[in-house]
């Protein structure tokens, strides 16, 4: 899954592996020292190896920016927002979001007939298709979502939709603790078009399509 975003960054490192070539064909050119005393040679060959080995501590800082990671970008503040990390984010988070919003809006049966025990089940588990998953891949997924890695989130329009949802879901968890199950249904309906709004901001079918 990191293929295009390794194949993306590394058209970025070839301008700078192409100025670094040039320099270590010249190190490995055996000029014409016919005529010349020893000392010269020898200084000639001390001269290029110094060249190659400057080289090749040049390699390795070009090989680190193009093999960055997706997560190291994440890091970073989105420095390669856009393009291959739009990608990449929808590959690693699109899955995990997807399964905890369909689990999500199957609640709705459990909580209607007044049981709780679905809901409970949901927020506590760690497993994928569950809450606490999802929530994290879903506001992952929507900060992906930038044109500048200089963009505050909060600006994002996708981040701002799944804050909105975000909010009634707090809501739900809220009454959840009180036992409260006409408040919690009531959070729930609320949030279910919350939802919808966050899914098309991510370019994710409706919930009740997942």
């Amino acid at each position: 899954q990191n293929f295009l975003f390794i194949k993306s960054t590394m058209r970025s490192a070839l301008p700078l592996f192409s100025l670094l070539l040039f320099p270590v064909a010249n190190c490995f050119t055996v000029p014409n020292l016919s005529g010349q005393k020893k000392a010269d040679t020898a200084a000639a060959l001390v001269d290029r190896r110094s060249l190659f080995e400057n080289t090749a501590a040049g390699w390795a800082a070009a090989a680190g920016l193009a093999f960055l990671s997706p997560d190291a970008a994440v890091a970073s503040g989105g420095a390669t927002a856009g393009g291959a990390y739009l990608l990449s984010a929808k590959q690693r988070y699109n899955n995990r979001v997807k399964a905890g919003m369909k689990s999500f809006v199957g609640l709705g049966e459990s909580l209607e007939s007044g049981s709780l025990d679905a809901t409970k089940a949901y927020f506590a588990t760690d497993d994928e298709g569950g809450w606490k998953d999802s929530s994290s891949a879903g506001y992952l997924l929507a900060n992906a979502f930038r044109r500048s890695s200089s963009t505050a989130p909060d600006s994002l329009p996708s981040v701002k939709k799944w804050k909105a949802f975000l909010g009634n879901v707090e809501a739900m968890m809220k009454a959840l603790k009180k036992k409260d199950s006409k408040t919690v249904l009531a959070s729930y309906k609320k949030a279910l078009p919350a939802l919808d709004e966050y899914l098309a901001e991510v370019d994710l079918p409706p919930a009740l399509e997942l």
